[in-house]
């Protein structure tokens, strides 16, 4: 007895356009089977073939934007409701709360740059007190001669001023402008930024440092040549394959 086809009454969209389409990845495994195309109809065949999976690959990709959409309008009305107070502070239209709090920046910095500059003045101070006193106590204890009981004495009280005041211009680097109402502290940090001045000898170095990494992106600028248009390019062999 034969068995009755199968019909899938409550089949989805997807469940029809999965059949479909492994009905053609079957046929294609059937003319892919590790030998070439042999005559014209199989070459017209394979080309149809190739033209119907394209086909259901767009139907399947419209498919899916359709089963999406509710789930994407979804998704619209929530990044809509909170952007206005949170978007990204990156985006060309930040949200409210990275406005006000790049203003808030905006009136902190110049108070946290005085206070700033006012600990640097007095670690400056305070490195310079030490520096000279480590110089004096070795001045003294070098003047002072090894049977001169007193001098030494004096030249090693000198040496341990001197590191006291060492500890105090060490406490006073450490001491840094911080605004310490919230959970954490707000200070002033460095950021560093490379200006280009000399394309060439930065070339040279980056090249010498990482050829592999250089090399993909002038691979990058031929590619956008070619594909523009142009067969002759310094430095590069340009050749042409055909291909389907």
């Amino acid at each position: 007895m034969t068995a009755e086809p199968i019909h899938l009454t409550n089949a989805t969209p997807f469940d029809l356009i999965a059949d479909h389409l492994q009905d053609l990845i079957s046929e294609a495994r059937n003319f892919a089977d590790g030998e070439p195309v042999s005559s014209q109809g199989q070459a017209d065949a394979v080309s149809a073939l190739i033209e119907n999976l394209r086909t259901a690959a767009k139907d399947a990709d419209a498919e899916r934007v359709r089963e999406n959409e509710p789930h994407d309008k979804a998704k619209a009305a929530v990044q809509a409701k909170y952007a206005p107070l949170i978007a990204d502070p990156k985006n060309k239209n930040p949200g409210k709360v990275w406005k006000a709090i790049d203003a808030l920046k905006a009136c902190l910095q110049p108070f946290l740059a005085k206070l700033d500059a006012e600990k640097r003045e007095v670690e400056r101070i305070a490195r310079e007190a030490a520096d000279k006193a480590a110089k004096d106590a070795a001045d003294a204890m070098r003047a002072a001669a090894a049977n001169d009981l007193q001098a030494r004495e004096q030249a090693e009280a000198l040496i341990a001023a001197a590191e006291v005041m060492h500890g105090v211009a060490k406490a006073a680097a450490g001491d840094k402008a911080h605004a310490t109402g919230g959970s954490r502290a707000m200070g002033l940090r460095s950021v560093w930024k490379a200006e280009l001045k000399d394309a060439q000898i930065a070339a040279g170095f980056f090249w010498k440092r990482d050829p592999s990494v250089f090399n993909a992106f002038l691979q990058k600028l031929a590619d956008e040549d070619v594909r523009s248009g142009k067969r002759s390019i310094p430095g590069f062999d340009v050749t042409e394959e055909r291909v389907l």
